[in-house]
């Protein structure tokens, strides 16, 4: 069966989408987009005052916002931040699936209840993992140089990936969306391999 013309990738972030997104891009020979590089860009061109859920970190360093922000609040900061961004994703989507080129696009504001939505040539999944993957990740990671308590700063990451991923995946359970369990054992291009194979049979 056939490949969708709108590939799209779901998750916490440090779960890997980016790099699966990329490898699907060059297998398929599909442009691929961040959800992230869209954000940016918004923010870059929006006030603060009038647009306050695009800049709800403005003025703060990212490891300084992590250490010392309690996980209500980041949760619901991301989530009024993905809300906001959503109307553009859902123009790029729709854009992309009728009559422009053929994408992958990646990034955790693709919440399954708007990607349950979409109609179209468009179809994606979701990849999850544990707190352990994506601590060793964080740790891993320039993202978290320099950060005046760095343990701290990872426990309070990990958590908000925890809550965020708890919640998206009883969603994706519900709207019967799909999904891969990312482990230390599996390789990005054995991902990749699956979730063409997932693709196809929902195609």
């Amino acid at each position: 069966m056939k490949i969708p013309k709108v590939i799209y990738i779901g998750g916490t972030p440090m779960v890997g989408k980016t790099t699966i997104a990329r490898i699907l891009s060059c297998r398929l020979q599909y442009e691929c987009i961040s959800t992230d590089d869209i954000g940016a860009a918004i923010t870059a061109v929006t006030d603060g005052v009038l647009y306050p859920r695009f800049h709800y970190m403005s003025g703060q360093d990212h490891r300084d916002y992590y250490a010392n922000t309690g996980i209500r609040k980041m949760i619901r900061d991301i989530n009024e931040y993905h809300r906001a961004l959503w109307p553009a994703l859902r123009v790029l989507i729709n854009s992309h699936a009728t009559w422009g080129n053929p994408l992958v696009i990646e990034g955790w504001a693709l919440r399954p209840g708007y990607m349950a939505g979409l109609r179209g040539d468009v179809a994606g999944l979701f990849l999850l993992a544990d707190d352990a993957l994506i601590e060793q990740r964080a740790l891993d990671s320039p993202f978290t140089d320099g950060a005046a308590d760095r343990a701290l700063m990872v426990r309070r990451y990990v958590e908000r990936s925890r809550r965020y991923t708890s919640e998206i995946r009883s969603e994706i359970t519900r709207l019967e969306l799909s999904a891969i369990n990312v482990t230390h054992m599996l390789k990005p291009e054995d991902i990749a391999e699956e979730c063409i194979r997932i693709l196809r049979c929902d195609g």
